[in-house]
């Protein structure tokens, strides 16, 4: 062989080295994308499946894990811990990153004490986050109506009504669509009157006024279903609903007095029991999957606080992983023969189900690290809130905010925040909660905190007098917002906040 073809046989060599390391690395942060996007029980779902996939990757035995559990170093990130004072500075000013593989009791300036640790899953203090079932609407109305004493018929014109309710939680689809569709799809003929009766059924059901057709019959369903009101009220309260309901959705409330020939007091009571009632019983369910089994979440991040000091603790109950033995000696043979010797297919395979498992390992950790320290920079921004629970301390905030803070890309804070939980003192938290924009680029005041001004001026107001938008304007603007009036009015549309002229009432 030439020189000449020698040197281009080392170029070609070099660019397929390069393009195989290039693809591998694109390749890797497209898993570690898809991993930090997980939840705790998809995370948990991807792991089994790596499990399954994969010989070369298994549990680690119960004595490795008790060594593990003594460790401090979080190779796999069960949980991890932070500690952070009230008075520490701002991350902003002094960017954090992760930049050491161990990281235990380190002690950062700016940003208070750090420390991470795994605890074994059979510890006795190990926490174990709530459970919050969000359940479908579907199956919360299906379940109530298996409980009743009904036939196989009923229950399937059952499913099929239920499937048609709304977010709002009413079915404003004709009966005889619905029963158009059990004749073309269950090929079963049944009746407008078989409907209707399970229909009826379904409006006995909870919440009150579920599978009303319209806003009205809602309404009127929920009247009837209230207990302990004064029955004269309620019997008003029916009347203006089923007979002057336009009059009243367009306050006027002179026609309803003179055509009912009632006083002001009786109105004011009636009035009262009306405002009780939701006209949208679906909006207390959480999900809106109608058709989709009930959903669980389980929190990924608990902050508790005690004495104005922050903890934060990563809570992702994966298993702890490791390599085959029989892989590890079958890839050190492969690895320590002659590299002249042919690769059998089956070498082939152990060496790229080692290389795999390792690498899943390793990334693994890496979510871990990158949840931890985007939920830690998250909680630093908006600890006053975390510290006191009041929602007017929450800061603007944006997903570049974090990406600064942590010097991770926008698109990994943005994946990290996607259908993940906190628990906090305060309840818990979807992370998109904490992640608003300010009045203008400048502002330091969240538009959550605004929001939550304005809907208790308008809860506190004098109902006879409501606020207009100018007046909401200038009273926010007393409180030291600095908000202009259309602001206020896109906000109150927001908060579904009806303007004065609705919220007046005698």
């Amino acid at each position: 062989m030439s020189m000449s073809e020698n040197n281009n046989f080392q170029q070609i060599q070099k660019l397929s080295q390069e393009q195989i390391q290039i693809q591998r690395a694109n390749q890797n942060q497209v898993i570690l994308g898809q991993l930090i996007e997980m939840n705790d029980e998809e995370i948990k779902d991807r792991i089994e499946m790596e499990l399954d996939d994969n010989p070369a990757l298994e549990l680690a035995d119960s004595a490795e894990q008790e060594d593990f559990a003594n460790d401090s170093v979080d190779d796999n990130g069960n949980e991890e811990t932070a500690e952070v004072g009230k008075d520490n500075e701002d991350p902003f000013e002094s960017p954090y990153t992760q930049g050491d593989e161990d990281y235990v009791d380190r002690n950062d300036d700016g940003l208070g004490f750090i420390q991470t640790r795994r605890r074994h899953n059979s510890d006795a203090d190990y926490y174990r986050p709530p459970v919050v079932n969000e359940e479908s609407m579907y199956e919360v109305l299906m379940n109530q109506m298996r409980e009743r004493d009904l036939t196989e018929r009923q229950l399937l014109i059952a499913e099929y009504i239920i499937g048609e309710i709304d977010d709002d939680g009413l079915m404003r689809r004709p009966v005889t669509s619905i029963c158009g569709d059990i004749i073309s799809r269950e090929n079963e003929f049944v009746t407008p009157q078989e409907v209707e009766e399970v229909l009826d059924m379904i409006h006995d059901l909870e919440p009150a006024g579920i599978g009303a057709t319209s806003t009205q019959e809602c309404i009127l369903l929920q009247i009837e279903d209230m207990k302990g009101v004064d029955i004269e009220a309620a019997r008003v309260a029916h009347a203006i609903i089923d007979k002057h309901f336009d009059s009243y959705e367009r306050h006027h409330y002179d026609k309803i007095l003179n055509e009912l020939g009632i006083d002001e007091e009786i109105f004011h009571k009636a009035d009262q029991i009306i405002k009780r009632t939701n006209p949208r019983p679906g909006n207390i369910f959480n999900s809106g999957e109608r058709m989709g089994n009930a959903t669980h979440i389980t929190p990924d991040f608990v902050i508790t606080a005690e004495n104005d000091t922050l903890h934060l603790t990563v809570v992702n109950d994966i298993p702890e992983l490791q390599i085959s033995e029989s892989y590890e000696i079958e890839y050190k043979r492969i690895a320590g023969r002659k590299s002249d010797i042919k690769e059998r297919d089956e070498d082939v395979l152990v060496k790229r189900q080692y290389e795999n498992a390792g690498n899943f390992i390793k990334l693994l950790k890496m979510r871990q690290e990158k949840l931890f320290n985007i939920m830690k920079a998250i909680m630093l921004k908006q600890q006053e809130f975390f510290i006191t629970g009041d929602t007017m301390t929450l800061k603007p905030m944006v997903l570049n905010d974090i990406a600064i803070a942590t010097g991770y890309d926008v698109s990994t804070v943005s994946r990290a925040h996607q259908n993940k939980y906190v628990d906090t003192n305060w309840g818990i938290f979807n992370l998109k909660y904490f992640f608003s924009k300010g009045l203008d680029d400048n502002d330091q005041i969240s538009s959550i905190a605004i929001k939550e001004a304005l809907r208790k001026l308008v809860d506190g107001e004098n109902k006879k007098k409501p606020l207009s938008d100018e007046q909401l304007c200038n009273a926010l603007q007393e409180q030291g917002f600095p908000i202009k009036r259309r602001t206020v009015a896109k906000y109150r549309d927001a908060l579904n906040i009806p303007v004065a002229r609705q919220r007046k009432t005698l």
